[in-house]
């Protein structure tokens, strides 16, 4: 009982610091700006990804499978028209130079993500322009694996019911408590995705590291947020008579700028953990 009313204190005095933190570092406005950014910054990545797997059967569409799980369906509506348009117009050069072009623009929300990091971790910036943009390079190359790999891996997991089915002789349809486990995996991912950013994006350099923590509530909070957000475009569609034919646009920045709010959060969250358990190396 009570180190469950030490942990609860805990709890509420990293959570007092990280609102306070937050306000502090003007996290809402960092958001923002990183909004901004990931949205310059998606369709390239997005067509960085599927240029890597087009050759790749039923990859591309598992990975818009699982980001229709998370986007909402306005979002994802103008992803999916500006995708088709530009993959049936590019020209035959586009594994040369044309993916090089693409990878580049990609890192830049990679490397807002970096910039906006270390306000949330209190740090200043002390590597070179190039060393960050190379960092910015190799997290969106990583990134990108993980969401192949774990692509491929819910498109796999996909067919066990069928299979376990056909083995067992029952129907798939009493399998139907596997979705649990994709949405698991797909938690799991983004977990792992955002702890690797927070591993190597802010600079921090002589300092105890803290990932879990905030990437755990940053892929929990995401989906929730998503959630709530599809939930409330559902009963209030409102975007569409107040903005017209940019209301879908709109909709996709504000969802952008809720899951960089969200990662931001988690990297203050790692940060205040941090400054309660790690003590200050020597200099």
């Amino acid at each position: 009982m009570q180190k469950l009313e030490f942990s609860l204190q805990v709890l509420k005095r990293v959570a007092r610091r990280v609102w306070r933190e937050s306000n502090e570092d003007n996290i809402f406005g960092a958001a923002a700006e990183l909004g901004y950014y990931l949205l310059l910054a998606l369709f390239p990545m997005l067509i960085f990804l599927t240029s890597l797997i087009g050759f790749i059967p039923n990859l591309q569409e598992s990975i818009f499978h699982e980001l229709r799980r998370i986007a909402p369906s306005d979002a994802m509506r103008v992803v999916n028209e500006t995708i088709q348009d530009v993959v049936s117009h590019r020209g035959g050069g586009w594994l040369s130079f044309g993916i090089l072009g693409t990878l580049w623009a990609a890192s830049t929300g990679t490397a807002a993500l970096i910039d906006t990091l270390n306000r949330a971790y209190e740090v200043r910036e002390t590597r070179s322009f190039w060393k960050v943009r190379l960092i910015a390079l190799g997290l969106t190359i990583g990134l990108s694996l993980v969401v192949i790999a774990g692509s491929a891996i819910i498109m796999l997991s996909d067919r066990i019911p069928a299979w376990l089915g056909q083995l067992l002789g029952i129907s798939a349809g009493w399998l139907g408590w596997w979705t649990a486990v994709d949405y698991l995996l797909g938690l799991m991912l983004l977990g792992l995705a955002t702890a690797t950013i927070y591993r190597f994006g802010p600079d921090l350099k002589g300092r105890c590291r803290w990932m879990m923590p905030g990437a755990i509530f940053a892929a929990i909070a995401a989906a929730l947020a998503s959630w709530l957000f599809s939930l409330y475009l559902r009963f209030a569609p409102s975007y569409s008579a107040t903005y017209g034919s940019l209301g879908a646009v709109i909709v996709l920045m504000l969802w952008l700028y809720l899951m960089g709010l969200v990662i931001l959060v988690g990297g203050e969250i790692n940060n205040e953990i941090e400054k309660l358990t790690c003590e200050p190396k020597p200099q």
